[in-house]
């Protein structure tokens, strides 16, 4: 990998995957469609291009010199089919397709385990996509846009489909600090988990050696939520649980998502959010970390959301989704 270009860089993961480029020792060119957010990467050697999914001209502005290409850049909601297309399904396809064309080499991307349909047994390298979520089946149009692409022109590609990335940036967390999480749903189900620095550490190592392929990745242990949160409570006795069952909060989301889809703005208050939360998807441990031959630095949430409390916003935060400005 000698010229990296991040999409999605000032978002959650991105924020963390860009510094830990740079302390790799890369000077990764930095994608961005909202110049403010530009300076949640100050302290880092970064090259910023103004530009988005939508505009061939910057895209390619953006892919010039560039051999490779970390894409997380995407609207990150359960929303609608129609709200996520143009960003998740025809952005990701154009700024595949103008990667092989302009000589890119690999080519990663930050897919989704909702790209599964819940179940029971950990989820494997042969475990078909069967999406019941529109972010799910968005997800695999794009990873299919891109294996396309690769295929025409010896690009590889990499689909990496995390599961719920947590850190201290996180909405989840953001909603802990104010002393109060909501959960819609029966938090029994299990699913795997992943600390935002191993996120982080994966997609960089992924791209630096090359590997190629689509898989599941989480951080190799798998836990109900029910399990998630007695360990947030047990360390961080200020947070207060509430609890809604699926079907009233899947009922409240049906009356409040055609009221907030009239707004240009990513929403979560939407019914596949609610569907999300209480899809059972486990993941085997191992798959990708085996492969490039690291360990997550947080092999659980045990040792995981612990550090979450530790670490502080070293910068203002305001989470993509939750940033109202525009420019």
């Amino acid at each position: 990998m000698e010229r990296v270009l991040v999409t999605g860089g000032t978002g959650f993961i991105g924020v963390e995957l860009v510094e830990h480029l740079c302390q790799m020792g890369y000077r990764p060119r930095v994608l961005t469609r909202r110049p403010h957010r530009a300076a949640l990467l100050s302290r880092a050697a970064v090259e910023v291009v103004h530009g988005d999914l939508f505009s061939e001209t910057s895209l390619r502005r953006a892919l010039d010199g560039v051999d490779t290409v970390i894409h997380l850049g995407a609207r990150a909601s359960f929303e609608s089919y129609r709200r996520l297309e143009p960003t998740i399904v025809d952005g990701t396809a154009r700024l595949g397709r103008l990667a092989a064309e302009t000589g890119v080499r690999h080519f990663v991307f930050s897919s989704s385990l909702f790209v599964y349909g819940g179940q029971e047994t950990p989820i494997g390298p042969d475990t078909p996509a069967m999406p019941v979520m529109d972010y799910g089946r968005a997800k695999v149009e794009a990873e299919n846009a891109l294996l396309a692409a690769g295929a025409a022109s010896g690009m590889t590609v990499a689909n990496l489909r995390f599961p719920h990335v947590y850190g201290p940036q996180s909405i989840l967390f953001q909603q802990a600090r104010k002393g109060i999480a909501l959960f819609p749903g029966r938090m029994a189900n299990h699913c795997g988990q992943l600390h935002v620095e191993d996120a982080a550490r994966i997609l960089a190592r992924v791209a630096q050696d090359r590997w190629s392929g689509t898989s599941a990745v989480s951080d190799g242990t798998n836990v109900t939520w029910t399990e998630f949160f007695s360990i947030l409570e047990e360390l961080y006795p200020r947070v207060r649980l509430v609890t809604l069952p699926s079907w009233f909060a899947y009922a409240g989301a049906a009356v409040l998502e055609p009221i907030t889809s009239r707004r240009s703005r990513p929403t979560l208050y939407t019914k596949d959010t609610v569907v999300g939360f209480n899809l059972d998807l486990p993941v085997e441990p191992g798959l990708v970390w085996d492969d490039i031959g690291i360990e997550p630095l947080y092999p659980s949430v045990a040792e995981g959301i612990p550090a979450v409390l530790d670490g502080y916003v070293r910068y203002r935060w305001r989470h993509p989704i939750q940033d109202r400005r525009k420019e």
